[in-house]
C-alpha cells in the first residue's frame, strides 16, 4: 500500500453483487464467535469469558462476535488484537460490512483487491488479498466475510508490514500502522496515531489483563504435576470414552487461571483431558497424559498405533477426537465428540472456558459459529478396540 492510495476517497460499495455479498456476510457473521481457551497463539491474544473466552460485554462498542474474531486472528498470527481491532474500526466502524470501495479496496479491513486501481496502482502485480487471502472459517475465501478480511489483514501484518509479535512495542506498532495506511498521516487522517490511541483504549500493552492467555504449548512433559493419570486396562470403546468426558463435565481448573488440573502437568490442558478420558475409557496411551500435551499428536498418534485419521467432512463417532485448526503442526484445540445426530455433533472440551465443557450441537462446517477457535481439520479415530497399542 501507498501514500496517497487509500483511504483519500470516501468508501462506497459498488455495485449489486458486491452490495449482496456484504449483506449475506452480515448475516452469517453475526452469529460467529470464537472461543480461545486452548488455543495455539502467543501472549496477549485471548481473553476470558463466561461462554466463548471473549469476554460479552462489548469493547469500544463492537459487538463480542466481531471481537471474537479480532481475537482468533491475533492468535493465529501473533499480533496484537486490540491493534487489529483498531484498524479494523478505522477502516469500516465497529460492526460495519464493508464492500468494493472505489479505490479498489475491499472488505472490513480495506484491503487493496482490485489490480490497477489507487489501492493496487500496479496492473501485473498481484493484490494484496491475491497474495495473502486467507480462508478463516472454512467457507471459501471472500474478501467480504469478515472473517476472511481479518485473519488476511494480521496475516499482513506479520508477513509482509513486520508488526511484531502480540506483546510487542507500541513504537513497533505505530511503524505497522503507517505502513498499512501508505503513510503515518495525511491531509484527511492522524492515521497512525488514531489507529494507535484506539487501541490503548482497547487494551493495547494490557492484553494480559483484558484477556489472559492461554497458548498450548507444542511441548513434552516438563512442568509441575497438578495430578496424575493412570491407564486404564481392558476393552475400549467410543461409549466408555464418551461416559468417561460426561463425568467430567464442569471441572474447572484449581485455582482458575492457574492450568493446573487433574488430567496433567500444570499446562494448557485440552489435549491433556483427551489424553486422560480416552486412557480412563480404555485406550492404551504410553506414558500417561504428558506426551499428548499438544492437541495435534493425536493427528500422528493414531496412525501410528492402529487408528485412523478422518477428513473433516466424513462422518466422526462418539469417543473420537476433534481436531481444530490447519493441520497438525497448526493445530488450535482438540476435543471427544459426544454425540452425532442429523448431520450435527456434540462434543465435549477440556479448557474452554477454564474448564470441562459441551459444546453444541453445531454443523461440523460451521464449528467456528458455536464457539471453536477453528475449522476441524480432521477427527482422530482411537486404536481398534482391544488391541491398542503403544502401551506402557
Amino acid at each position: 500500500m501507498t501514500a496517497g492510495a487509500r483511504r483519500a476517497w470516501p468508501l462506497a460499495v459498488v455495485g449489486v453483487a458486491a452490495l449482496i455479498a456484504a449483506l449475506a456476510t452480515a448475516a452469517v457473521m453475526a452469529l460467529l464467535g470464537v472461543s480461545v481457551s486452548c488455543l495455539g497463539g502467543t501472549a496477549g491474544a485471548v481473553a476470558s469469558g463466561p461462554r466463548s473466552g471473549v469476554r460479552e460485554d462489548s469493547v469500544g462498542g463492537i459487538p463480542a462476535a466481531r471481537l471474537h474474531i479480532y481475537e482468533a486472528a491475533g492468535t493465529r498470527f501473533d499480533i496484537s488484537w486490540p491493534f487489529l481491532a483498531s484498524i479494523g474500526v478505522q477502516e469500516c466502524g465497529t460492526d460495519g460490512h464493508c464492500g468494493l470501495a472505489s479505490s479498489g479496496c475491499a472488505g472490513v479491513m480495506e484491503i487493496a483487491y482490485v489490480r490497477g486501481s489507487a489501492c493496487s496502482p500496479d496492473p501485473s502485480a498481484a493484490t494484496l488479498w491475491e497474495r495473502f487471502g486467507v480462508d478463516a472459517d472454512g467457507n471459501g475465501k471472500s474478501i467480504f466475510d469478515p472473517a476472511d478480511a481479518i485473519f488476511t489483514a494480521a496475516r499482513i501484518f506479520e508477513d509482509d508490514l513486520g508488526a511484531p509479535p502480540a506483546g510487542g512495542s507500541y513504537r513497533g506498532y505505530y511503524q505497522a500502522a503507517c505502513g498499512y495506511y501508505g503513510a503515518c498521516a495525511d491531509a484527511s487522517a492522524d492515521y497512525a496515531d488514531e489507529v494507535m490511541a484506539r487501541a490503548v483504549s482497547f487494551g493495547f500493552g494490557r492484553e494480559g489483563k483484558v484477556a489472559r492467555h492461554v497458548h498450548e504449548a507444542a511441548r513434552g512433559s516438563e512442568g509441575p504435576s497438578c495430578g496424575g493419570s493412570s491407564v486404564l486396562s481392558g476393552g475400549a470403546s467410543g461409549s466408555a470414552i464418551v461416559r468417561v468426558a460426561r463425568s467430567q463435565l464442569g471441572v474447572s481448573e484449581n485455582p482458575i487461571g492457574s492450568n493446573c488440573t487433574r488430567y496433567g502437568p500444570c499446562e494448557e490442558w485440552c489435549a491433556l483431558f483427551v489424553a486422560w478420558a480416552w486412557q480412563r475409557g480404555g485406550i492404551r496411551m504410553a506414558g500417561g497424559t504428558s506426551p499428548f500435551a499438544y492437541s495435534g499428536s493425536f493427528y500422528g498418534w493414531v496412525k501410528e498405533h492402529g487408528g485412523r485419521v478422518l477428513p473433516p467432512g466424513a462422518t466422526p463417532s462418539p469417543g473420537d477426537a476433534v481436531l481444530y485448526g490447519w493441520g497438525p503442526t497448526a493445530s488450535e484445540h482438540v476435543g471427544i465428540v459426544e454425540s452425532v445426530l442429523g448431520g450435527e455433533i456434540t462434543t465435549i472440551d477440556g479448557n474452554f472456558d477454564d474448564r470441562v465443557a459441551r459444546v453444541g450441537p453445531f454443523p461440523p462446517a460451521l464449528a467456528v459459529a458455536d464457539g471453536e477457535p477453528a475449522p476441524i481439520y480432521a477427527y482422530a479415530e482411537p486404536p481398534a478396540l482391544g488391541g491398542q497399542g503403544g502401551g506402557s
